[in-house]
């Protein structure tokens, strides 16, 4: 029959065109008319034939009307369109021209609202698979919670945790078995309690203890603390966020010209510096959001400031440029003097986190202690442990503003454990949030493209380093998984090596041991580094620290029990583990780019494998050589890591005079060094080490003794008078 273009106009232009027969074009037009009475609407010119079949058509497409409707089809590729069959939209290649072996093409891209909902059923998964999760931990807490009362003359209060069994912790001030606040969680109510309003209607973080705490400022409000936690309003968020980063970085250049001007530093400097920083340094702690401080660099914003923007330069300087760094950090020392003066903000807390990094690296303990010291006590005053939804509802901050606050409370809390396990002193930074774990909602930058960067433009320190292959840079997930370990070494940290801390025995041990396995089960493939199968060339570097911490955090678990054969067997087995990233991450970057974070982890590993290699294994000979090799390469750029080689070298060199034999005990004897608190960094004495320095035990108190030898922080570093950031006369 012939097509009449008066019933339908149908072409490939049409939202419902599908490719059929023209039999199909009949059937379609009696759709389209559906119950109707065929001499009322079907035109004069279709002939009688046309008629029957579209009266039958129409019946037939009635009676569908009624049990259903067929599914909409959006797609069409090009060979079916001429083949006038059915195609199942399938890309990249149909299920018809996969039969026919035709190059399947599709001569349109999907509309955009077929993307867009396609975005949001994604997200609509991704929300649904979190809700699971919280409703499985729910789970697990309340069948905990139903579980037998612990007897109070052996059992401490049970602390939250992350998945995996719950664990018990002394009262931080030894008030006997009574449970601390930091234990119970942030409820609405005792967030309502930590909260205050001043006369100009800002939030204010005073406990009910408080002299100014005004209880009346809530007085007749009702706030929805449930309006921004509920899923559809985090998706709402995450696509906001999302949105407003991508747009960002279309700002950036000009952000960096203009701000360029403002603080007198040459643009092709501080656009290197700047691509260093994000490179190298912020994947790891994310202590800036990137997005807000590029835009406030351009507006003036509360997210930018001179003193952030020459504390990150001088931090990314290091590297290739020290003149120019010793430079850049005497400015942002002074500028610092005039910001402590003014009330706490988010950019000075950031600042001063990446000024103590930069001390760190460079041996100046004190300062870096000091100025952590002093960010942790803003990011209290700031109340950045309340970043939860439920303050959205005060109408105070808006979404990007919890959004950086819950990034920056927990770059403070990872890098609180970073120094503590360094410096062997105990963490500060002890309270979580109400969620206990990071949730951040930008995932922008999860997927950008990673690649190392050369700030100096000269070759890098291995010629033949590979050509480096486009990779994820996974920074967010990266950073929450790093945070949930962070919590587990906080908890190892205060139980094994803490002053106060009570022997919890083989129990503490499982319960930690099965965390850590749960943890490394719940890593996303692409996070995990299975050392039995490296691949060629290795991701980021904040990948590959991640992994060197968790095989650390396994060290520090067995190494107090070091004298039971199965706890050496698994201190080996890490340090093992370690070496063999490590030789991944010298054959793609080199050794000058490791961290001091992963020279740690370096240092740790070679502390297990000194006393094998002295007792003459030449295996463990070998792979301690490995590591002092790579501690050397990153002192380079990281002068503190001196200090490990050095009491490695000397280790090595010296004889022992009394070495632990590996036996099978299950419990310490009672004046055994593990039950006064105090673990050797190698399992023997060795009175004949000779360092370079005497030990800096000055001022020390009774307590001050029970802290950690195994970490390098307790040996002075001569010299260390802070005039290195000086530039040369």
């Amino acid at each position: 029959m012939t097509n009449s273009p008066t019933v339908i106009r149908l072409n490939q232009e049409s939202d419902h065109y599908f490719g059929y027969s023209s039999t199909a074009y009949v059937k379609i037009a009696s759709r389209v008319l559906g119950n109707r009475a065929p001499r009322a609407t079907m035109p004069e010119q279709l002939s009688s034939r046309a008629s029957v079949k579209s009266s039958a058509s129409s019946s037939a497409t009635g009676q569908r009307a009624r049990t259903g409707t067929r599914t909409h089809r959006g797609l069409t590729c090009q060979n079916c369109r001429v083949r006038k069959t059915r195609c199942d939209g399938t890309q990249p290649q149909c299920k018809t021209c996969e039969v026919y072996q035709d190059e399947c093409r599709y001569e349109k891209p999907p509309p955009m609202s077929q993307i867009m909902g396609m975005a949001k059923r994604l997200q609509e998964a991704e929300a649904t698979i979190v809700e699971l999760k919280r409703a499985l931990e729910e789970a697990t807490s309340v069948e905990s919670k139903t579980s037998p009362t612990p007897n109070p003359s052996t059992d401490s209060p049970i602390v939250h945790r992350l998945p995996g069994p719950r664990i018990t912790r002394r009262p931080a001030y030894g008030l006997g078995n009574t449970v601390p606040a930091s234990a119970q969680g942030s409820t609405t109510e005792d967030l309502l309690s930590d909260i205050c309003l001043d006369a100009n209607g800002k939030i204010c973080f005073y406990g009910s203890t408080s002299a100014v705490h005004d209880p009346a400022a809530f007085a007749g409000r009702s706030p929805n603390f449930q309006s921004f936690n509920d899923q559809s309003s985090k998706v709402d968020v995450r696509t906001l966020l999302t949105s407003n980063a991508m747009e960002t970085r279309t700002w950036e250049e000009f952000a960096i010209g203009n701000a360029a001007v403002q603080n007198d530093i040459p643009r092709e400097i501080m656009s290197r510096l700047l691509r260093l920083y994000w490179t190298w340094i912020s994947p790891m702690f994310m202590w800036g959001y990137r997005p807000a401080f590029m835009r406030d660099m351009m507006t003036g914003g509360q997210y930018y400031s001179p003193l952030l923007l020459a504390i990150m330069c001088g931090h990314a300087a290091r590297f290739h440029e020290r003149r120019i760094a010793e430079m850049l950090i005497a400015r942002g020392r002074l500028l610092l003097g005039v910001e402590i003066h003014r009330p706490s903000s988010i950019t000075t807390v950031q600042a001063l986190l990446q000024l103590s990094a930069r001390d760190l690296a460079y041996g100046n303990v004190s300062q870096a202690w000091t100025y952590s010291g002093i960010a942790f006590r803003m990011v209290s005053d700031l109340g950045l442990r309340h970043s939860s939804g439920s303050i959205y509802s005060l109408g105070s901050l808006n979404a990007e503003d919890l959004e950086i606050r819950r990034r920056l409370f927990w770059s403070c809390y990872f890098w609180d454990k970073a120094m503590s396990l360094y410096l062997g002193r105990t963490p500060v930074l002890t309270e979580l949030p109400s969620n206990h774990a990071p949730e951040l909602l930008d995932d922008f930058a999860e997927h950008d493209t990673w690649a190392p960067e050369d700030g100096s433009g000269e070759a890098s320190e291995k010629a033949a380093t590979p050509a480096f292959p486009p990779m994820k840079s996974h920074v967010v997930s990266c950073f929450v998984n790093s945070c949930k370990l962070a919590v587990i070494i906080s908890d190892i940290i205060l139980h094994l090596y803490s002053t106060h801390h009570r022997d919890e025995g083989d129990m503490f041990l499982r319960a930690i041991r099965d965390r850590l396995d749960e943890w490394r089960a719940l890593t996303a493939d692409h996070l995990k580094l299975e050392p039995d199968n490296l691949p060629n060339i290795s991701p980021p570097p904040h990948i590959v620290s991640q992994n060197l911490l968790y095989f650390a955090t396994i060290i520090l678990l067995h190494r107090p029990f070091n004298s039971a054969t199965i706890h050496h067997a698994a201190c080996r087995q890490a340090a093992d583990s370690t070496e063999r990233l490590v030789l991944l991450f010298e054959r793609t970057y080199g050794f000058t780019k490791l961290s001091y974070l992963s020279a740690y982890c370096v240092y740790t590993s070679a502390s297990v494998m000194v006393q094998d290699a002295k007792a003459g294994d030449t295996l463990a000979r070998r792979k301690t050589e490995n590591f002092l090799r790579a501690l050397n390469a990153a002192a380079k750029t990281c002068d503190i890591i001196q200090r490990s080689v050095d009491i490695i070298t000397n280790s090595l060199n010296a004889e022992p005079s009394r070495a632990i034999p590996i036996s099978e005990p299950t419990r310490a004897p009672e004046n055994t060094l593990l039950n006064r608190q105090y673990l050797p960094a190698f399992l023997y004495r060795d009175t004949q080490i000779n360092f370079s320095s005497n030990p800096n035990m000055g001022g020390m108190e009774v307590d001050a003794s029970s802290l950690l030898d195994c970490f390098p922080e307790q040996h002075h570093v001569e010299g260390s008078t802070g005039n290195w950031y000086l530039p040369p006369s």
